[in-house]
């Protein structure tokens, strides 16, 4: 078995993504309800809450005296691959997954000085097909959980600008498991150099499950500028760093499925007829084996981000802005593969895995409107949208992480329950145009996405998110 291939798989799903629908590569968006509802184009204008800690580190200088907020974000994702040869539609199984975030903040009028903290999920994947999905040999579920907790200071330098910057600590665990094609392994014996495929045995035969886990520590900063140009316009800006994450010891386990086969003629030097698959195999599912229990490293930088637009402030109770992201997943050309252990009898041998993704980018708008009278008296309706450009070339829409380009529709309102407490939800729907993609590897820079391409992905999301902010 190509080993490889498991871990290529494990550690892209760590850096890339559920829903490869929320944001460019397997970015998230959803921090803050408040900042879903307005399209996330809040960095320049922002929410009035704690949540600009992420947004724009600067504005937290605009809040007043001290804030929390903490909420959570369900995203359901659907999606499917049409396979060319067949006409089959497989859907995928994606679970639900709810991000949290937290934040709290302070500020007050005497002090130019403001502070806080936010604990927040910037990046994460969930991705699971069916049993009987043929790219299962690339991936049956991938998963990813990267959390930054992110401790901010701003300044104002004057009453109409403010400067913000925070360091970052970051902790990103990874899943990944996929089925073994029997075609791919090697004979067991003296006898190395063949594999089952070529005694004929059929690709995407399955005879086992590949388990991958690790973890990883990484570092960086956020930093923000807000302005207040007028009395009807304001400006902001914000930069995330990249941070790498280095998978050191990730562990992939190896787990056998019958196959019920057995060799209808003689192998010279090897096996007689009738020999059981299943039999000979079963010792490479040990400790000594070729598939025992191995370590692999790898290293994956999550992209930096930068963030920047406008907000109008001109009509009565109305906010609009409009603003630009762009991620730098352009750094993501290879994924490289080192084991620990790099005996031919024992493992696969090192490598680099050819991805060549581009740099992404966004249009947000956001529509926020305060009521001052009526039976809606201080709430807030909210309406976003939102498009952006996928950061996967088109050879490398792959069954971990489908990526295209896609678009978002947002609404949501501010509900006060008290002087102190109020409710932020919101409702995204994420769409997509579909794209054709692979279920198989990529081996050279020569092939094309003609070559490699066998069918066509669709994906789309519903996101439901509240949250719950305090004032005090």
């Amino acid at each position: 078995m190509k080993v490889h291939r498991a871990i290529r798989h494990l550690l892209l799903g760590a850096t890339v993504l559920p829903a490869a629908v929320h944001a460019q590569g397997f970015g998230l968006n959803e921090i803050g309800s408040c900042a879903i509802a307005r399209g996330f184009a809040v960095t320049s204008g922002g929410c009035r809450d704690a949540s600009v800690i992420y947004w724009n580190p600067a504005a937290i200088t605009r809040l007043n005296g001290k804030s929390g907020l903490i909420g959570v974000a369900p995203i359901a994702v659907g999606g499917d691959f049409t396979q060319d040869t067949t006409g089959a539609v497989y859907q995928g199984d994606v679970p639900t997954e709810f991000p949290p975030h937290l934040f709290w903040a302070s500020n007050t009028a005497a002090s130019r000085l403001a502070y806080g903290i936010g604990v927040y999920v910037p990046y994460g994947l969930t991705n699971q097909w069916g049993d009987g999905f043929p790219g299962r040999f690339s991936v049956t579920r991938a998963s990813i959980q990267t959390v930054y907790v992110q401790p901010t200071v701003a300044f104002k330098i004057n009453p109409a600008w403010s400067v913000g910057v925070g360091p970052i600590v970051g902790h990103s665990a990874v899943e990944l498991s996929q089925a073994l094609d029997l075609a791919d392994q090697r004979l067991p014996g003296a006898d190395t150099t063949r594999t089952f495929g070529n005694l004929g045995f059929a690709r995407r035969t399955e005879f086992g499950r590949a388990k991958l886990t690790g973890d990883a520590w990484g570092f960086g900063f956020s930093a923000g500028l807000h302005g207040i140009l007028n009395e009807r316009w304001q400006v902001g800006v914000r930069y995330l760093h990249k941070i790498d994450f280095a998978y050191d010891d990730a562990d992939a386990t190896f787990t056998q499925t019958n196959t019920g086969l057995r060799f209808g003629g003689a192998v010279p030097g090897a096996f007689t007829a009738g020999s059981s698959v299943d039999s000979i195999l079963q010792p490479q599912f040990t400790s000594t084996g070729r598939l025992g229990t191995q370590r692999v490293n790898t290293r994956i930088a999550h992209p930096a981000q930068v963030q920047a637009g406008f907000t109008y402030t001109g009509w009565t109770n109305t906010d609009l802005s409009v603003e630009y992201a762009w991620l730098g997943w352009k750094a993501f050309k290879e994924l490289p593969v080192d084991f620990e252990n790099t005996t031919p009898e024992t493992t696969a041998p090192d490598r680099a895995l050819i991805e060549d993704y581009n740099n992404a980018s966004s249009l947000r708008a956001g529509l926020e409107h305060r009521f001052m009278s009526g039976f809606a008296s201080g709430w807030a309706g909210r309406l976003g949208a939102s498009a952006a450009t996928s950061a996967a070339p088109p050879e490398t829409v792959t069954p971990l992480l489908p990526e295209q380009d896609r678009y978002t529709l947002n609404l949501g309102a501010g509900i006060p329950l008290t002087t102190r407490w109020a409710l932020d939800a919101s409702y995204a729907y994420v769409g997509t145009w579909g794209s054709r993609g692979r279920i198989d590897e990529r081996t050279s820079r020569a092939q094309t996405a003609a070559q490699l391409n066998t069918g066509f992905y669709r994906l789309s999301a519903n996101i439901l998110s509240i949250s719950l902010k305090a004032t005090y």
